[in-house]
């Protein structure tokens, strides 16, 4: 299966953050929105990278409720990892997998076009399997 394909099941809608905005603002989107990450957007609509509800956490753990106060463009990770929409299931998770990465944004031709998560890529590989036990025990039936 491809990314591709896993987009067009859970759909593209992308919660998005600007470099300014306030972590305390993007923690209550995070929790609004039930998501572990926005991706952090330019003016120009590029990516200028992700910021995670475990990046959240480190600051706070580090400065405090301090760290609340401060610009997204502080704690975002800026060096995004992407895949593109004809990577596999497999090749995905690998790279989540390798990086320790839950999130990753999905680009065709530089443009932004969907965010994964760890579990939309898990859901994916599941629904795989079911898929192929199902078809087996279709084979075997007609067997008998």
């Amino acid at each position: 299966m491809h990314i591709a394909a896993v987009l067009k099941r859970k759909g593209t809608e992308i919660i998005t953050a600007n470099p300014d905005d306030r972590i305390d603002a993007v923690a209550r989107k995070l929790a609004h929105h039930k998501i572990g990450a926005v991706l952090v957007m330019r003016e120009d609509g590029r990516p200028a990278g992700i910021l995670s509800e475990r990046d959240i956490v480190r600051a706070v753990a580090a400065d405090g409720a301090a760290a609340l106060e401060r610009p997204v463009g502080d704690l975002m990770t800026r060096d995004l990892v992407t895949g593109n929409p004809g990577d596999t299931v497999s090749q995905i998770m690998g790279v989540m997998t390798q990086r320790r990465i839950r999130h990753l944004p999905i680009l065709e031709d530089g443009e932004l076009v969907g965010l994964v998560s760890i579990g939309d890529i898990v859901k994916a590989r599941l629904d795989d399997a079911e898929l192929e036990v199902e078809s087996l025990r279709g084979y075997v039936a007609g067997m008998g």
